[in-house]
């Protein structure tokens, strides 16, 4: 009976020591996040991060590989934050963790950074006013040509509103008298348009002929 026992607590050891060895874990899945300001603008040194580690930084082909660990199909929010003259996306996109048949292949996530700032050009087209100052925050940036052209640059921030106005005080003659022009700053880099056609007032005849000295008797 006590051989028994033996053999039975043998086996018991055994057995424990048999147990299939555990699978290994699965590799981590590996993506890439690709960041632009405007579109094939590629942004380098923009930084990812999950739960304030970071996980990658674009370089100059403006994309970061980030590897993750968990279960195919997760998805997951990550943080992109990009240099300071580019609006960083106020939402975390929202990466799925996948595997491509062609492991050759990784998947990628488009987010865009665009500029805080936007490159405006304003056309000026004046019919009829020949060098004119041509006003922005009140103070003359140009003048139109002899055909009543103008043009100049400003850089400000998308959705921004701005005006700017003819001023005719030297030319007396034109109307309207210093017509202004309001616009709103596009999202994207854009020429914007201000175009005006003046009336030349006409001396009047009467006025003429009141400056013709009089003849005295």
């Amino acid at each position: 009976m006590r051989l028994g026992l033996v053999i039975g607590s043998t086996c018991a050891i055994i057995a424990s020591g048999c147990k299939e060895p555990e699978p290994p874990a699965p590799p981590p899945f590996q993506i890439f996040v690709r960041v632009e300001s405007d579109p094939g603008q590629k942004v380098a040194g923009a930084t990812v991060t999950r739960g304030g580690k970071l996980l990658g930084t674009t370089g100059p082909d403006g994309r970061a590989m980030l590897t993750l660990n968990g279960v195919e199909g997760e998805t997951m929010d990550v943080t992109v934050k990009c240099p300071e003259t580019l609006a960083s996306p106020s939402k975390p996109p929202t990466v799925k963790l996948a595997r491509f048949a062609d492991r050759t292949k990784v998947p990628e996530y488009s987010v865009s950074c665009p500029p805080l700032v936007r490159r405006v050009v304003i056309a000026v087209r004046a019919e009829n006013g020949p060098n004119l100052p041509v006003v922005y925050l009140n103070r003359p940036v140009t003048r139109t040509d002899p055909s009543g052209a103008a043009h100049f640059v400003l850089e400000v921030a998308p959705g921004a509103q701005f005006q700017v106005t003819l001023d005719t005080s030297e030319s007396a003659r034109l109307r309207p008298v210093s017509p202004s022009h309001a616009f709103i700053a596009p999202p994207h880099d854009e020429i914007l348009v201000f175009d005006q056609r003046f009336e030349v007032d006409r001396p009047k005849p009467g006025a003429q002929r009141s400056n013709v000295p009089r003849a005295v008797n």
